[in-house]
């Protein structure tokens, strides 16, 4: 074998072994915990194609901008949306301890309380996360 073809076999086998493997969608039915799970899982794999897909805004999502090392989910409760008429629609708020890593002023490093708030905006009425923050 000539040393050139050693070389390219050895490249392609270190990106193969160096390439995340992408994050499942949640089945629609899943729970709004689940559907943070993997929104977590996905943002700590660097797969923004599945983080993306959990959030009602992809610009929301925070894929490829910070890392989610660990969540624990501490509570969950319903809640009406509020609104400019009166409450709105039921969602749920999931709430988290979350460590993470590569932030920035808006989610700095470290470990902290957070919370995502989910409605049924998904594919088949699935859970999405439409909002998230300290609240």
């Amino acid at each position: 074998m000539s040393r050139a073809l050693v070389v390219w076999c050895l490249v392609g086998l270190t990106l193969v072994g160096c390439s995340r493997p992408g994050v499942p969608m949640p089945a629609d039915d899943a729970s709004p915990e689940q559907v943070v799970r993997a929104y977590a899982d996905a943002v700590h794999a660097r797969d923004c194609d599945t983080a993306d897909a959990l959030v009602t805004d992809p610009g929301q999502s925070w894929c490829g901008d910070v890392d989610i090392a660990e969540l624990t989910v501490t509570s969950t409760t319903r809640e009406a949306r509020a609104t400019e008429t009166g409450d709105g629609s039921t969602v749920t708020r999931v709430r988290v301890d979350i460590t993470t890593r590569g932030g920035d002023e808006s989610l700095p490093d470290g470990e902290f309380q957070w919370s995502y708030l989910l409605d049924r905006s998904g594919p088949g009425g699935a859970w999405r996360i439409d909002d998230q923050g300290m609240g």
